[in-house]
């Protein structure tokens, strides 16, 4: 199994791991966009990840399936009922929330995807993997930032 390391990615991908590098030691991929501005995801099918790239093609999301065998806190996430996934995880104190598509293993950048999360015997089919915010590369968005001006009353 691929052990997940929150805020890091896994074993064979590290979050502002370069595309070059990453390409290099996991080999044979295919590429596409999800819509036409985006940076290419490298979808790499015989360990199920697909990798998200930021403008500076460093490595920032993680989009993990079956095949990626991954697990966090030695359970694995995926193939397995979600119910039995949310048990395991309970027992080994991990926290998470529930959402409409799954949970949110909280403090971790870990979620997990099921298409009927209502239903706890249905397997968990996919996992995402973030990147601490502080790791994304921000171009093309802007930071506003508004100072009220020295002759303002402020209440803080």
């Amino acid at each position: 199994m691929n052990e997940v390391i929150p805020w890091v990615g896994i074993e064979c991908a590290h979050f502002g791991e370069s595309r070059k590098e990453i390409r290099e030691r996991l080999g044979d991929f295919s590429s596409f966009k999800r819509s036409p501005g985006d940076s290419p995801v490298d979808h790499y099918v015989s360990i199920g990840l697909m990798l998200h790239f930021d403008g500076a093609d460093r490595l920032d999301f993680i989009e993990a399936t079956a095949a990626s065998e991954l697990s966090y806190s030695g359970v694995r996430l995926l193939e397995r009922p979600f119910g039995e996934v949310l048990t395991d995880l309970r027992s080994r104190s991990v926290d998470f929330s529930l959402d409409d598509s799954g949970c949110i293993l909280t403090g971790c950048g870990i979620e997990l995807y099921t298409p009927a999360p209502d239903e706890l015997d249905i397997d968990v089919d996919g996992v995402a993997l973030r990147a601490p915010v502080d790791n994304r590369d921000n171009s093309g968005t802007s930071e506003v930032v508004i100072e009220p001006s020295a002759n303002e009353d402020t209440l803080f």
